[in-house]
């Protein structure tokens, strides 16, 4: 079976120690606000050249597994959430550090995790074949059918003004567009510099929307973020386990939450967020008790973790069959394969079938591994927060530079990164959305190469493009998307969707995080 060659696959030595340092890594970035999980994975991608791909890939596995695990645990133990998803578990999570238990609370946090992680990757396995079966029938209208789905949903799916998401994605459209034409080989908006005839290069690009500009936002804000003492990390336990009582009571709600989060991260743009407050409010619907929701109910905290591991499990599933990125994280890693001359899709199984089962083994062991060291060091973990953030800053900076200049060795790219840092930045500032953007950049040479194959393929005739089954249906889904936000918000009533304001369930530290993932 795939999973269990996976499995193999990453307990070899060298592939476990990298997978072990990308979940140090990751609970580090994930514990402290500010530092996401999608900031860790873009420091590494220039690593990939030195790693290669396999082992480049099982490390960021390894980080986006523990950064989903670690998001919430700063928030349920100080309000203080390392995520946006985080914010969905402190709702039960912090009320139940005031009632004396925090163990209980940050013990069925993790295990939620790992377990939500595990049923993810189970349903991956099983159900990726399916959707290679579909996929090998693709033709380049399909596949630009695909990426104008995906932009879609990271469109409709963003928090926010959904005008402001599209403009973004058409941000990152024309970023795309600078350099050679993929399929004609026409320069444009090089403006005379050979330098921009390879178009903007990926890395630093990532980088700087993401390590440059989250580290620029934070410093920017930095005066309303708390502080801890070492006194208050002490009445944390060093080590605490979720009783089998809890386990009982919960095993439903993890259940039920890791099927929702599966399903809700195989939708591109969708992202563990969303699923992670998606479980949490069917959870409160259909409990017996909902009014001890935001009071303290474990539920509350299993439901959300549950979640967004299972989710972030889910969100691969597009990227490995289709080669759609499915949200920041997976379009990182896109990059990854196309830097290393790797294509997702219907031939990686065929032509690098160890890379696809090395990422199930990778997601299965992240979650035993994440359960194990996260449950050993939480109160090593919670110490960073007494660190000043100028420190890490620092850091992150450092290697940003490092990780850019080194690839090519080239002045641009630093100039490049800086360039893109300063425009996320202003996108955070400004309410728009950076996932939308990079999905934008991503999606951009998939869109136009498949249209102008398809074009190509079809003579000219606009008519084929619907006349297609599937390019048909999934253009017509990516219309509705767009459409459906607009619809909902005449005919429902407004509403206050960021959290009963007497729970604190969403501080404003966590919505710095706010990328979709």
């Amino acid at each position: 079976m795939d999973l269990f060659t996976g499995i193999a696959t990453v307990l070899e030595p060298y592939n476990l120690l990298m997978l072990t340092i990308g979940i140090v890594i990751g609970l580090i970035f994930g514990t402290i606000p500010g530092l996401s999980g999608i900031t860790a994975v873009a420091l590494l991608v220039p690593f990939s050249y030195v790693l290669g791909p396999e082992v480049a890939i099982i490390m960021m596995i390894g980080v986006y597994v523990a950064t989903s695990t670690a998001g919430g645990i700063a928030g349920s133990l100080f309000n203080m959430p390392g995520d946006v998803m985080g914010a969905a578990t402190a709702r039960d999570g912090y009320p139940m550090t005031g009632k004396g238990e925090a163990g209980r609370s940050i013990s069925m946090q993790i295990f939620a995790s790992s377990i939500g992680g595990m049923i993810g990757v189970v349903i991956l396995v099983l159900i990726a074949p399916q959707f290679l079966r579909i996929a090998l029938q693709f033709g380049s209208p399909e596949f630009f059918a695909l990426a104008i789905l995906g932009l879609a949903c990271v469109a409709a799916l963003s928090e926010g003004s959904l005008v402001k998401a599209l403009l973004s994605a058409v941000i990152g459209l024309l970023i795309a567009t600078v350099g050679f034409d993929a399929v004609s080989g026409a320069a444009r908006f090089t403006f005379g510099s050979q330098s921009l005839q390879g178009g903007i290069d990926f890395i630093p690009a990532i980088i700087g929307f993401f390590a440059v500009s989250e580290i620029l936002n934070i410093l920017f804000t930095r005066g309303t973020m708390e502080k801890y003492d070492s006194d208050e990390i002490k009445k944390i336990p060093r080590v605490a386990l979720p009783s089998l009582k809890d386990i009982k009571y919960v095993r439903f709600s993890i259940l039920r939450s890791s099927l929702i989060g599966n399903f809700v991260g195989m939708l591109p743009g969708a992202g563990s967020t969303i699923a992670a407050f998606l479980a949490y409010g069917v959870e409160r619907q259909t409990a017996k008790n909902p009014e001890d929701f935001g009071k303290g109910e474990i539920k509350g905290v299993a439901a959300p973790e549950a979640a967004n591991n299972s989710a972030a499990a889910g969100s691969m599933l597009p990227l490995i069959t289709l080669g759609i990125p499915g949200g920041a994280v997976t379009a990182i890693m896109l990059g990854v394969f196309i830097l290393n001359g790797l294509r997702p899709g219907p031939l990686l199984f065929e032509r690098t079938p160890e890379i696809a089962t090395s990422i199930y083994g990778a997601f299965f062991v992240a979650a035993v591994l994440v359960l194990v060291i996260g449950l050993l060091s939480v109160r090593m973990l919670l110490r960073l927060l007494t660190v000043p953030f100028a420190f890490f800053s620092t850091m992150v900076l450092l290697f940003a530079v490092v990780g850019t200049f080194s690839l090519y060795n080239r002045p641009l790219d630093l100039w490049v990164m800086l360039g893109c840092g300063v425009l996320g930045f202003l996108a955070k500032r400004y309410d728009f959305s950076i996932a939308a953007l990079i999905l934008g950049l991503v999606l951009g040479d998939i869109a136009e190469v498949g249209l102008v194959n398809g074009i190509g393929i079809t003579r000219g005739d606009w008519t084929e493009f619907f006349t297609r089954p599937f390019t048909l249906g999934t253009l017509i889904a990516a219309l509705v998307l767009m459409v459906l936000p607009f619809l909902i918000a005449k005919l429902l009533p407004k509403k206050n969707t960021c959290g009963d304001p007497e729970d604190g369930s969403n501080p404003t530290s966590a919505q710095s995080s706010a990328v979709g993932r």
